[in-house]
């Protein structure tokens, strides 16, 4: 058994005993190193890598194009083979699955095994409950789905978050509703291929008929589904493509708010605080998409009494433009609408033409100077994995300052 001939990309694996049976089946973004840390021995391995190392004496491999992938076809292998091991190591916990209710509008849940009664259909079991539920945030942005009870007065909060078609209030057809389940169960049935020959050809009779709003929606979701299906090369990438990927996240940043070129130097703003107490801002820095520690700033609020996001982002941009560092090409902030008019004024009031922006984190909206509603980011856009990283890594910098000050004030005297 040759661990390095094994492919180092996304997929599932089979460990096999002796007479050649399944005995566990796991998912990984690069199968050949998975495989690495549960057969290599180690000298203080966990009772379950020993007995994986005991009966293992081969490995198959099936390399599939997306982690989502992965992880439908590792729950279809355990539910076909039944690996001992895989239940073994489960300290003791159902597994999770996904849940099709048998209704009029079928409800998509998350369900253990003992509460798969009243499924229509359900797929599973997949053994890790986080991964799952990650999985169908995802898809759910693709094939909106409900979770609760059709027809009450009002929408459900999941409805204003663009993530149910409004079962809940009336609002959509039992046979509209139909359509996003059955696309949803081709997908987790692993008919990709199958699925996306069928939206191609509802793509094209919409654009013979001149449904193009309707063409524009589905063509939309047809792009989301490519997005989250695409190849992935696990975690061995090489300097060269994450150099591409950070210039198309750059590229499509730049395109979506109006920028004349790709911005080179970007610094994202967050605040931190309790109660107004021990107040901190940070300053993260971002050259050509690649964080660079060596120009963060941290800023202790000096000037602002009271719980004011507002006025501390304005007191720290001020702070930050009295010193003479390199101008970025862009400025993030993280917050809504008050958060950006606040940078945006103190930029002005500093006679500098830079770029402002901010980045909503509960609906993933970016706010633009000249625009008046925000912007909601698909989860497929590159734009939003560069944004979300500069906007978690101002966050966590900014908290892990105040947390610093707040430890310093309860600090015993000596």
């Amino acid at each position: 058994m040759r661990i390095n001939n094994l492919p180092g990309s996304s997929g599932v694996y089979i460990l096999k005993d002796i007479k050649n049976k399944p005995i566990y089946v796991g998912k990984a973004g690069n199968i050949k190193n998975r495989v690495r840390t549960h057969l290599v021995e180690q000298k203080e391995s966990a009772p379950k890598s020993k007995i994986i190392q005991q009966k293992t004496t081969s490995v198959e491999a099936i390399q599939v194009d997306s982690e989502i992938e992965a992880l439908i076809l590792e729950a279809s292998l355990i539910k076909k083979f039944k690996p001992p091991l895989n239940s073994q190591l489960k300290d003791d916990k159902d597994y999770l699955y996904i849940k099709v209710t048998k209704e009029l509008f079928p409800r998509v849940l998350t369900a253990r095994k003992r509460n798969l009664k009243g499924a229509e259909t359900y797929f599973g079991p997949f053994p890790s409950a986080r991964n799952v539920r990650t999985t169908l945030k995802t898809l759910r942005r693709i094939f909106p789905f409900s979770s609760c009870s059709p027809n009450k007065r009002k929408p459900c909060l999941h409805y204003h978050l663009g993530l149910c078609p409004g079962v809940c209030a009336g609002l959509i057809t039992e046979e509209e509703y139909g359509k996003n389940v059955k696309d949803l169960n081709l997908f987790l049935q692993g008919k990709k291929t199958k699925l996306f020959d069928m939206l191609e050809r509802e793509l094209s009779r919409m654009m013979r008929n001149l449904e193009f709003e309707q063409a524009a929606q589905l063509k939309e979701k047809i792009e989301a589904l490519k997005y989250v299906t695409k190849p992935v090369r696990g975690i061995e990438y090489l300097d060269g493509d994450m150099e591409e990927i950070r210039d198309k996240e750059l590229s499509d940043l730049a395109h979506l708010i109006g920028l004349g070129k790709k911005p080179k130097r970007i610094e994202c703003y967050d605040i931190s605080n309790m109660l107004g107490k021990e107040a901190t801002g940070s300053m993260v820095v971002f050259n050509r998409g690649l964080a660079d520690r060596s120009e963060y700033r941290r800023f202790k609020i000096k000037t602002v009494r009271g719980i004011s996001d507002t006025a501390m982002i304005a007191e720290v941009l001020q702070r930050r433009f009295r010193n003479k560092w390199q101008k970025p090409d862009l400025i993030v902030i993280d917050g809504g609408r008050g958060q950006l008019n606040a940078a945006k004024n103190a930029v002005k009031k500093l006679g500098l033409g830079i770029p402002v922006v901010s980045l909503a984190k509960r609906l993933e909206e970016i706010y633009l100077k000249n625009r008046k509603k925000p912007i909601r980011l698909p989860r497929y856009r590159d734009a939003l994995k560069l944004t979300q990283r500069m906007r978690d890594e101002a966050h966590r910098f900014a908290l892990a300052y105040h947390r610093k000050l707040r430890s310093k004030k309860f600090l015993p005297a000596r």
